[in-house]
């Protein structure tokens, strides 16, 4: 049996390039996720020592924001791996079909591959909410704080 490489490094290539794609959007998402929690033990730490105050509610309000927020980017997270895994098996599916050709290996393929793409679209469409959600939590920062604008045109 012979296997044609160039053959294979061509079915396979561009499936490689939709993988690291994956993976450094994948990276991405784990980055915004550990920040958010990083910041979310930070306020729970800022609440327990503080008291009755205005600062405290707008801690409290903003440790709850921020514990949606590490829930939504836990699940884009999650997402972008099953993703990920899909575009792995696609380009694994791949060059198995190119050393052992097989009618039913393309239609799989193409599945994994639509699936694992609409799945990157759905991680991203997790980020806008928890866009959203960190521009509240933003918002409130300012809650405690009057802040009042020398011209009242702005």
């Amino acid at each position: 049996m012979s296997i044609d490489l160039k053959e294979l490094l061509q079915t396979i290539g561009p499936t490689a390039s939709l993988v690291f794609a994956a993976w450094i959007f994948l990276s991405y998402l784990q980055t915004r996720y550990e920040a958010a929690a990083v910041r979310f033990r930070e306020l729970l730490d800022e609440y327990r020592k503080q008291t009755n105050s205005s600062r405290h509610q707008s801690v409290r309000r903003q440790i709850l924001l921020y514990q949606r927020r590490c829930a939504c980017m836990r699940r884009a997270t999650n997402i972008g791996v099953v993703s990920a895994m899909l575009l792995i098996f696609t380009l694994i599916i791949g060059a198995v079909n190119v050393v052992a050709p097989n009618d039913i290996l393309p239609p799989v393929a193409a599945c994994f591959s639509i699936v694992g793409l609409a799945l990157v679209v759905l991680a991203a469409s997790f980020v806008l909410f928890e866009n959203r959600l960190m521009q509240r939590a933003l918002d409130d920062e300012l809650s405690d704080v009057d802040l009042q604008r020398d011209d009242p045109r702005q």
